[in-house]
């Protein structure tokens, strides 16, 4: 049952600029909540793209892809690319909290220039085994719980889709001059993910534990069209393996000393390939149009020490090391010619130190610096960091940050001359691939009487060394451009009798600048959307608990080809809706719940999921992987 205490804690806003802390028990009766509750619960926050339904690789603030850090228990989710986005790569049994820092966050956080948002694990019970099992025209979810030693708990999860969940009406297709030509388009999906968690907790707080993650995500269409002359026929697939693991050892001393050692290890495989023929109808001639093999592996290895020190009831400080390892493999292979065949290894070392002051009675101060060294290039890299915060009043609190930000992993975009764009990991050489920097700027504040929680946050950021790789007339082009995001979020949300309801309005410009474009001038990023309007509730009705949800975008450019300036902007629409009863016995408690996903079946487009197909000169049609459907899904959830 959704108490009163859980719907007064499930957000907190305004404790520091851009942050936003939630408590993840809420999402179990937002609708789609049974193997998405962890990203539909974010794409529900002020700031995070929702429109264009990116599941894993989050948009958050304007930010480029692959600019913005999931990480779980302290290693990366590198973007498991979710083909179904009713399941993301996150098991919502393993998840108990959630944090999203924006922009203007401080030293002790990864070396990336867009967002971060860091999911905490459960820790396990550690009082009594227990079993959970949840099952849905989808997926099937287990966990098992089982205390060891008192101190000590194991925690094993397991998903895995047990049919193919797309069929030939699950793809869509248009053309941009309204052909009516039929396309046949079969899709194959295949997902599971296995999570294992030991923890052991010491009489004296001290936190010891081990967590690990391995996930899969396969998804290949077969695409086919009979012409008055000719035929095509085209299969598309791409394959990722995603793992990761973390040892975390905290201790607090009593002299107000407490220090943490974590070591993570995560990678993503992921293998992309494409053939289309084309076959002559009078004499079964056939000539393969395109013959692509693409392989983006990406690994990381991390150690960090971490310390803070309480000196005196005004100052604490945080001291930190951080070593870090990439590796990373990556080759493009189009008709046996090797136009990419990478593997690079990069190190290098972070040292950061935080001071966190209090000023006066009501202002504090949290001033940063992080020194990043590159062994790669041999280059020593300063970000400094400062952050002010005034509370005006009990309820009334005023937050500014700005800090200067590098990223020496990158994910650069890959264009076509078709208009595809794809993206690729790539370690920053300073020569090919530079290593972005960014600068954010963010004033907020909050509002917050009992039960009550208003929030405004501003932002102006920037990004420069952005790579784009062009593919044109099987000759590879790579342009180095920046970008500039700025825009204000708004969020009121009241809790009342245990029941919730919030909304959010983002008003934003993100716009980007190559060499290539055919006017020198900024012009609208893929990931730029103007406006976006969220709305949730949640009512708790003894034990029926009713819930809904909805996102109006007004949409992102969609670019007719690299050099083309002309778009088409298709504006997103989504209302999803749950109806969740609460079972009890002696023995067990449980769910039954019913939601629905696009309850009007509006059709949306998923951002950067489609695939164009080019017939001729004049005709271009995209398969899409439709971003979600009308989809009722019903579940249900036991625990013993």
């Amino acid at each position: 049952m959704i108490t009163n205490n859980i719907v007064e804690k499930s957000t907190q806003i305004g404790e520091a600029s851009g942050l936003t802390s939630l408590n993840h028990h809420i999402a179990n009766y937002l609708p789609g909540n049974g193997d998405n509750s962890v990203f539909n619960l974010l794409r529900l926050q002020p700031g995070i793209l929702a429109a264009g339904e990116q599941p894993n690789d989050l948009i958050i603030w304007g930010s480029p892809e692959g600019t913005s850090r999931v990480k779980f228990d302290g290693f990366t989710i590198w973007g498991l690319k979710n083909f179904n986005d009713n399941i993301s790569a996150v098991n919502p049994y393993v998840a108990k909290s959630i944090e999203i820092q924006k922009g203007g966050y401080g030293v002790p956080n990864d070396d990336v220039v867009g967002g971060i948002v860091n999911i905490a694990g459960k820790n396990g019970n550690l009082n009594k085994p227990g079993v959970n099992l949840f099952i849905n025209n989808q997926t099937l979810n287990g966990m098992v719980e089982v205390p060891l030693f008192r101190k000590s708990s194991l925690m094993l999860a397991f998903r895995q889709t047990y049919y193919n969940m797309f069929d030939k009406d699950d793809v869509s297709y248009k053309s941009n001059n309204n052909s009516n030509s039929q396309i046949d388009a079969i899709p194959d999906y295949e997902f599971r993910d296995f999570n294992i968690k030991y923890s052991l907790q010491g009489d004296n707080g001290d936190l010891l534990y081990m967590s690990m993650l391995y996930a899969d995500d396969d998804f290949l269409v077969n695409a086919s069209q009979e012409r008055d002359r000719s035929s095509w026929e085209q299969q598309t697939r791409e394959d990722n393996h995603q793992l990761g693991a973390t040892l975390f050892y905290g201790k607090t001393l009593a002299n107000g000393l407490s220090s943490n050692l974590k070591v993570s290890y995560s990678a993503l495989y992921s293998h992309y390939s494409q053939l289309r023929e084309v076959s002559n109808r009078r004499n079964t001639f056939k000539v393969v149009r395109a013959d692509e093999q693409d392989q983006n592996d990406v690994g990381e290895l991390s150690a960090q020490w971490e310390n803070r020190f309480q000196m005196g009831e005004r100052n604490s400080l945080t001291m930190g090391l951080d070593f870090v390892h990439n590796d990373l493999v990556l080759y493009e292979d189009t008709f046996d010619t090797r136009y990419i065949d990478l593997t690079e290894r990069a190190n290098r070392l972070s040292i950061y130190a935080q001071n966190e002051l209090k000023l006066a009675s009501r202002l504090y101060m949290t001033a940063g610096l992080r020194m990043n060294h590159s062994f790669f290039l041999n280059k020593l890299y300063f970000d400094p960091r400062l952050s002010l915060s005034f509370r005006a009043s009990g309820n009334i609190k005023l937050n500014a940050s700005w800090g200067r930000y590098h990223q020496f992993l990158v994910k650069s975009s890959v264009e076509d001359a078709s208009g595809n764009y794809r993206y690729s990991w790539s370690i920053a050489d300073n020569d090919e691939v530079p290593v972005i920097s960014s600068t954010h700027y963010v004033l907020g504040g909050a509002y917050t009487p009992k039960n009550f929680l208003f929030s405004i946050d501003t932002y102006y950021k920037t990004n420069d060394g952005l790579t784009r790789f062009i593919r044109y007339r099987q000759e590879s082009y790579i342009f180095i451009g920046d970008s500039r995001s700025y825009g204000i979020d708004f969020y009121a949300k009241k809790d009342f009798k245990g029941h919730s309801v919030w909304a959010s309005y983002s008003l934003s410009k993100t716009e980007d600048h190559f060499p290539f474009y055919q006017k020198d001038e900024y012009r609208r990023a893929f990931q730029d959307q103007r406006h976006e309007v969220k709305l949730a509730g949640l009512l708790n009705l003894g034990r029926f608990h009713l819930s809904a949800s909805y996102v109006y975008g007004s949409g992102f450019p969609l670019y007719n080809s690299y050099v083309d300036q002309s778009y088409t902007e298709a504006d997103y629409n989504r209302l999803d809706a749950s109806l969740v009863y609460r079972l009890a016995s002696t023995k067990f408690d449980g769910e039954i719940g019913l939601s629905v996903l696009n309850l009007t079946d509006a059709d949306n487009i998923k951002y950067n999921q489609f695939n164009r197909v080019p017939f001729d000169q004049l005709n271009t049609v995209y398969i899409n992987p439709e971003a979600v459907p009308f989809t009722p899904l019903l579940y249900l959830k036991l625990h013993f």
